[in-house]
């Protein structure tokens, strides 16, 4: 009977009925669901912000009691982990739950490809009529250049402050004040999603002097080495930015409850990557994959569904906050009917129920080549092309660690039970036996995630499906 007929044919008899079912399903789903299962969504994103620098990690400063709180009134992830330790690429990956080879934007100043069959959270709400705002403060996330903006009702990317001649940056108090004036202009839409990314703790770090002697809560860690007057100053700029970003972050809390918008919100604060401060031997972000350039906070917050004071201690990835996320707040993400997206990155909805503990599982993050560049020598790269293994390579299960730098045939190991501070790896070379065997694992999961442009991008097929469903139109 099927004689002569196209594979294509075929699959499309079978996937066509599907997606009409699938479309009825959430057309149907909508209409019924209690307006209060779609609460309005508040993305916080702090650029560089290292987990180990919070009170509520375990920082012996109080550098953060407005991010404290909230992790109070929620749940915080202890240990959570970034895929790449550079600005753009990681919020793509925040946005969409993919690695950055994935989805394409491996560098600074670059847009996923057109097209691309990885969806972003903004693109998922907007389908169940969520307005859409966004307000960034720095050059990796201006619209020209990543095209975010395409995703978003009203995208402000109005860069203020100028670093070495280039406005390229601005403040908390720049982008808190404009993010402030949106949730009251739409403080009667039925559903929003809100996204404010802070720079600050970003290089240059200033020094907020309302901020630069927090409280001491702890004793420090008993093996933190006795750093340079030099790396003691660019710590004590960069905590007194925490405090700053943080007492801004709480300017935007609390205009969420005067609106009366806090019970019906859900609150998620995350950075992108962490920062190196002088340990180790180097500055900033980018190359290396220390705990303190890839551990980073991730908290969230919503009343009556999140149990307050809950804590997930296994590690997670921040691939895993858009399933989360969407799993929080669409009732569709659970349903018996999925709908049809795919994430890298997992729901933690047991885990933040205690229903079970997160599984162990490989976590992994890259970085890419390249060196720094023209003026201003943080904003931007020249970088090699994207072919090839990247410059490093890290997985981490359970407290092992480990790490590879492919152009010097070497491994790093942590145990980060006994070395929390990575002071002492051990190292794995050529001459190891058990060295090929790691060597070729690393190979191959990274070339099973290193998709050709081709590979990211929707098929007729994949549009036609997403389109009828309403997630994306033409």
């Amino acid at each position: 009977m099927l004689t002569g007929m196209s594979k294509g044919h075929l699959a499309l008899l079978v996937v066509a009925p599907l997606l009409v079912i699938g479309a009825l399903h959430l057309a149907a789903a909508e209409e019924q669901a209690d307006p209060e299962l779609y609460p309005h969504v508040v993305l916080i994103t702090v650029d560089t912000l290292r987990a180990d620098h919070l009170s509520s990690y375990g920082y012996h400063l109080r550098t953060s009691p407005v991010m404290d709180g909230l992790a109070a009134e929620g749940v915080r992830f202890d240990r959570a982990y970034t895929p790449i330790p550079m600005t753009g690429p990681a919020h793509f990956s925040i946005l969409n739950g993919r690695f950055p080879q994935e989805h394409g934007a491996r560098i600074n100043g670059v847009s996923v490809a057109d097209g691309s069959k990885f969806l972003t959270v903004p693109q998922i709400l907007r389908r169940f009529g969520y307005t859409t705002g966004a307000f960034v403060s720095a050059w990796p996330l201006l619209g020209r250049l990543t095209r975010l903006d395409r995703h978003f009702d009203h995208y402000d990317d109005e860069l203020t402050r100028s670093y070495q001649l280039v406005h390229s940056m601005r403040w908390a108090e720049d982008v808190t004040s404009p993010a402030l004036r949106w949730l009251e202009d739409n403080q009667n839409a039925q559903r929003l999603f809100l996204w404010v990314h802070y720079f600050d703790p970003h290089e240059p770090y200033n020094l907020r002097e309302e901020f630069a002697d927090p409280e001491v809560v702890a004793e420090p860690h008993p093996d933190t080495p006795e750093y340079s007057k030099e790396i003691q100053n660019r710590i004590r700029r960069y905590d007194s930015e925490i405090g700053y970003a943080d007492a801004h972050i709480g300017r935007l809390l609390r205009r969420i409850e005067r609106l009366g918008m806090r019970d019906n919100t859900l609150v998620v604060l995350v950075a992108d990557h962490g920062e190196g401060l002088g340990e180790h031997g180097f500055n900033g972000h980018g190359r290396w994959l220390y705990e303190s350039t890839v551990r980073v906070p991730w908290i969230m917050r919503l009343p009556g569904r999140i149990r307050p004071g809950t804590v997930v201690r296994p590690s997670v990835s921040i691939l895993d906050l858009a399933p989360t996320l969407l799993d929080l707040v669409v009732p569709e993400f659970r349903s018996e009917a999925p709908i049809p997206i795919s994430f890298a990155g997992r729901s933690q909805i047991a885990a933040i129920d205690e229903e079970q503990s997160p599984a162990i599982r490989q976590i992994r993050f890259v970085s890419f080549e390249g060196k720094k560049g023209f003026a201003p020598t943080w904003l931007s790269w020249v970088w090699k092309p994207n072919s090839g293994l990247p410059f490093r390579i890290g997985k981490l299960e359970g407290q092992r660690k480990m790490v590879w730098t492919p152009g010097a045939d070497s491994f790093e190991i942590f145990d980060l039970a006994q070395d929390p501070l990575e002071l002492r790896p051990a190292q794995l070379t050529p001459k190891d036996r058990s060295y090929p065997f790691e060597r070729d694992g690393f190979h191959r999961w990274f070339d099973s995630t290193d998709l050709a442009e081709s590979e990211t991008r929707l098929t007729k097929r994949d549009q036609e499906a997403l389109e009828s469903l309403g997630y994306i139109v033409r």
